[in-house]
């Protein structure tokens, strides 16, 4: 032995920093988002999101195993975010279920209309016929929003706030329709509304539901 210290290992060109490892995951998804609103899910390949994340294949597949489950992973992000900001914290206020219900129309009317997601809903309207996959992401995130939905509701309704609410589950798919059908499509087409014209739109929307539901 020498009895010098040890030199510090170099990081090995793979390795990433603890930063950088926490990053990664947002970093691979939001190549997936930008590669599959630039080419389509059909030409999408795996190769073309890791060069887009500046990744490898190997950290890409050991993280997805194909690029349905990536597509996925990205929509439900935008789902997760869009959910965890108009979720109300704790019981909605029976005593102001307008403005409850007209948050949770505002950020999914918001969601709808939002670039990139109009951009990932034109590659699935576009391609969900010969992609059953893409077909059951839809249904699955449309049902994750009217369930979100749907506990606020419920909970309105058994504190007497809603008291001609028909069954939760249609009341809630009602609901998500009635506010962010508008916002989306116009979105799709490229011509969204105005800030000032989602507000008339949501605001007009949770009226409306409020009085067919009996609210005082």
């Amino acid at each position: 032995m020498s009895g010098k210290p040890a030199k510090p290992r170099p990081k090995g060109p793979g390795r990433l920093s603890a930063d950088e490892a926490a990053r990664l995951p947002d970093r691979l998804l939001d190549a997936a988002q930008s590669v599959f609103i630039s080419v389509g899910y059909a030409r999408a390949t795996m190769d073309a999101i890791a060069a887009a994340a500046g990744a490898s294949r190997k950290t890409l597949y050991a993280r997805y195993a194909n690029k349905a489950e990536i597509l996925a992973s990205v929509v439900n992000r935008l789902l997760d975010a869009a959910l965890a900001d108009a979720a109300p914290k704790g019981a909605p206020a029976v005593d102001d279920p307008r403005a409850a219900l007209l948050k949770l129309a505002r950020e999914l009317a918001s969601l709808s209309e939002a670039s990139q997601v109009a951009g990932l809903n034109r590659l699935i309207f576009a391609e969900a016929y010969q992609a059953p996959d893409l077909a059951r992401l839809f249904l699955d995130l449309h049902t994750r929003a009217a369930e979100n939905v749907q506990r606020t509701l419920e909970t309105l309704h058994e504190e007497g706030a809603l008291p001609l609410m028909p069954c939760p589950r249609f009341a809630a798919l009602i609901f998500v329709e009635m506010v962010a059908s508008m916002p989306r499509l116009r979105a799709l087409l490229g011509a969204p509304l105005s800030k000032k014209e989602t507000n008339k739109l949501t605001a007009a929307a949770v009226d409306i539901f409020l009085r067919g539901c009996g609210a005082r």
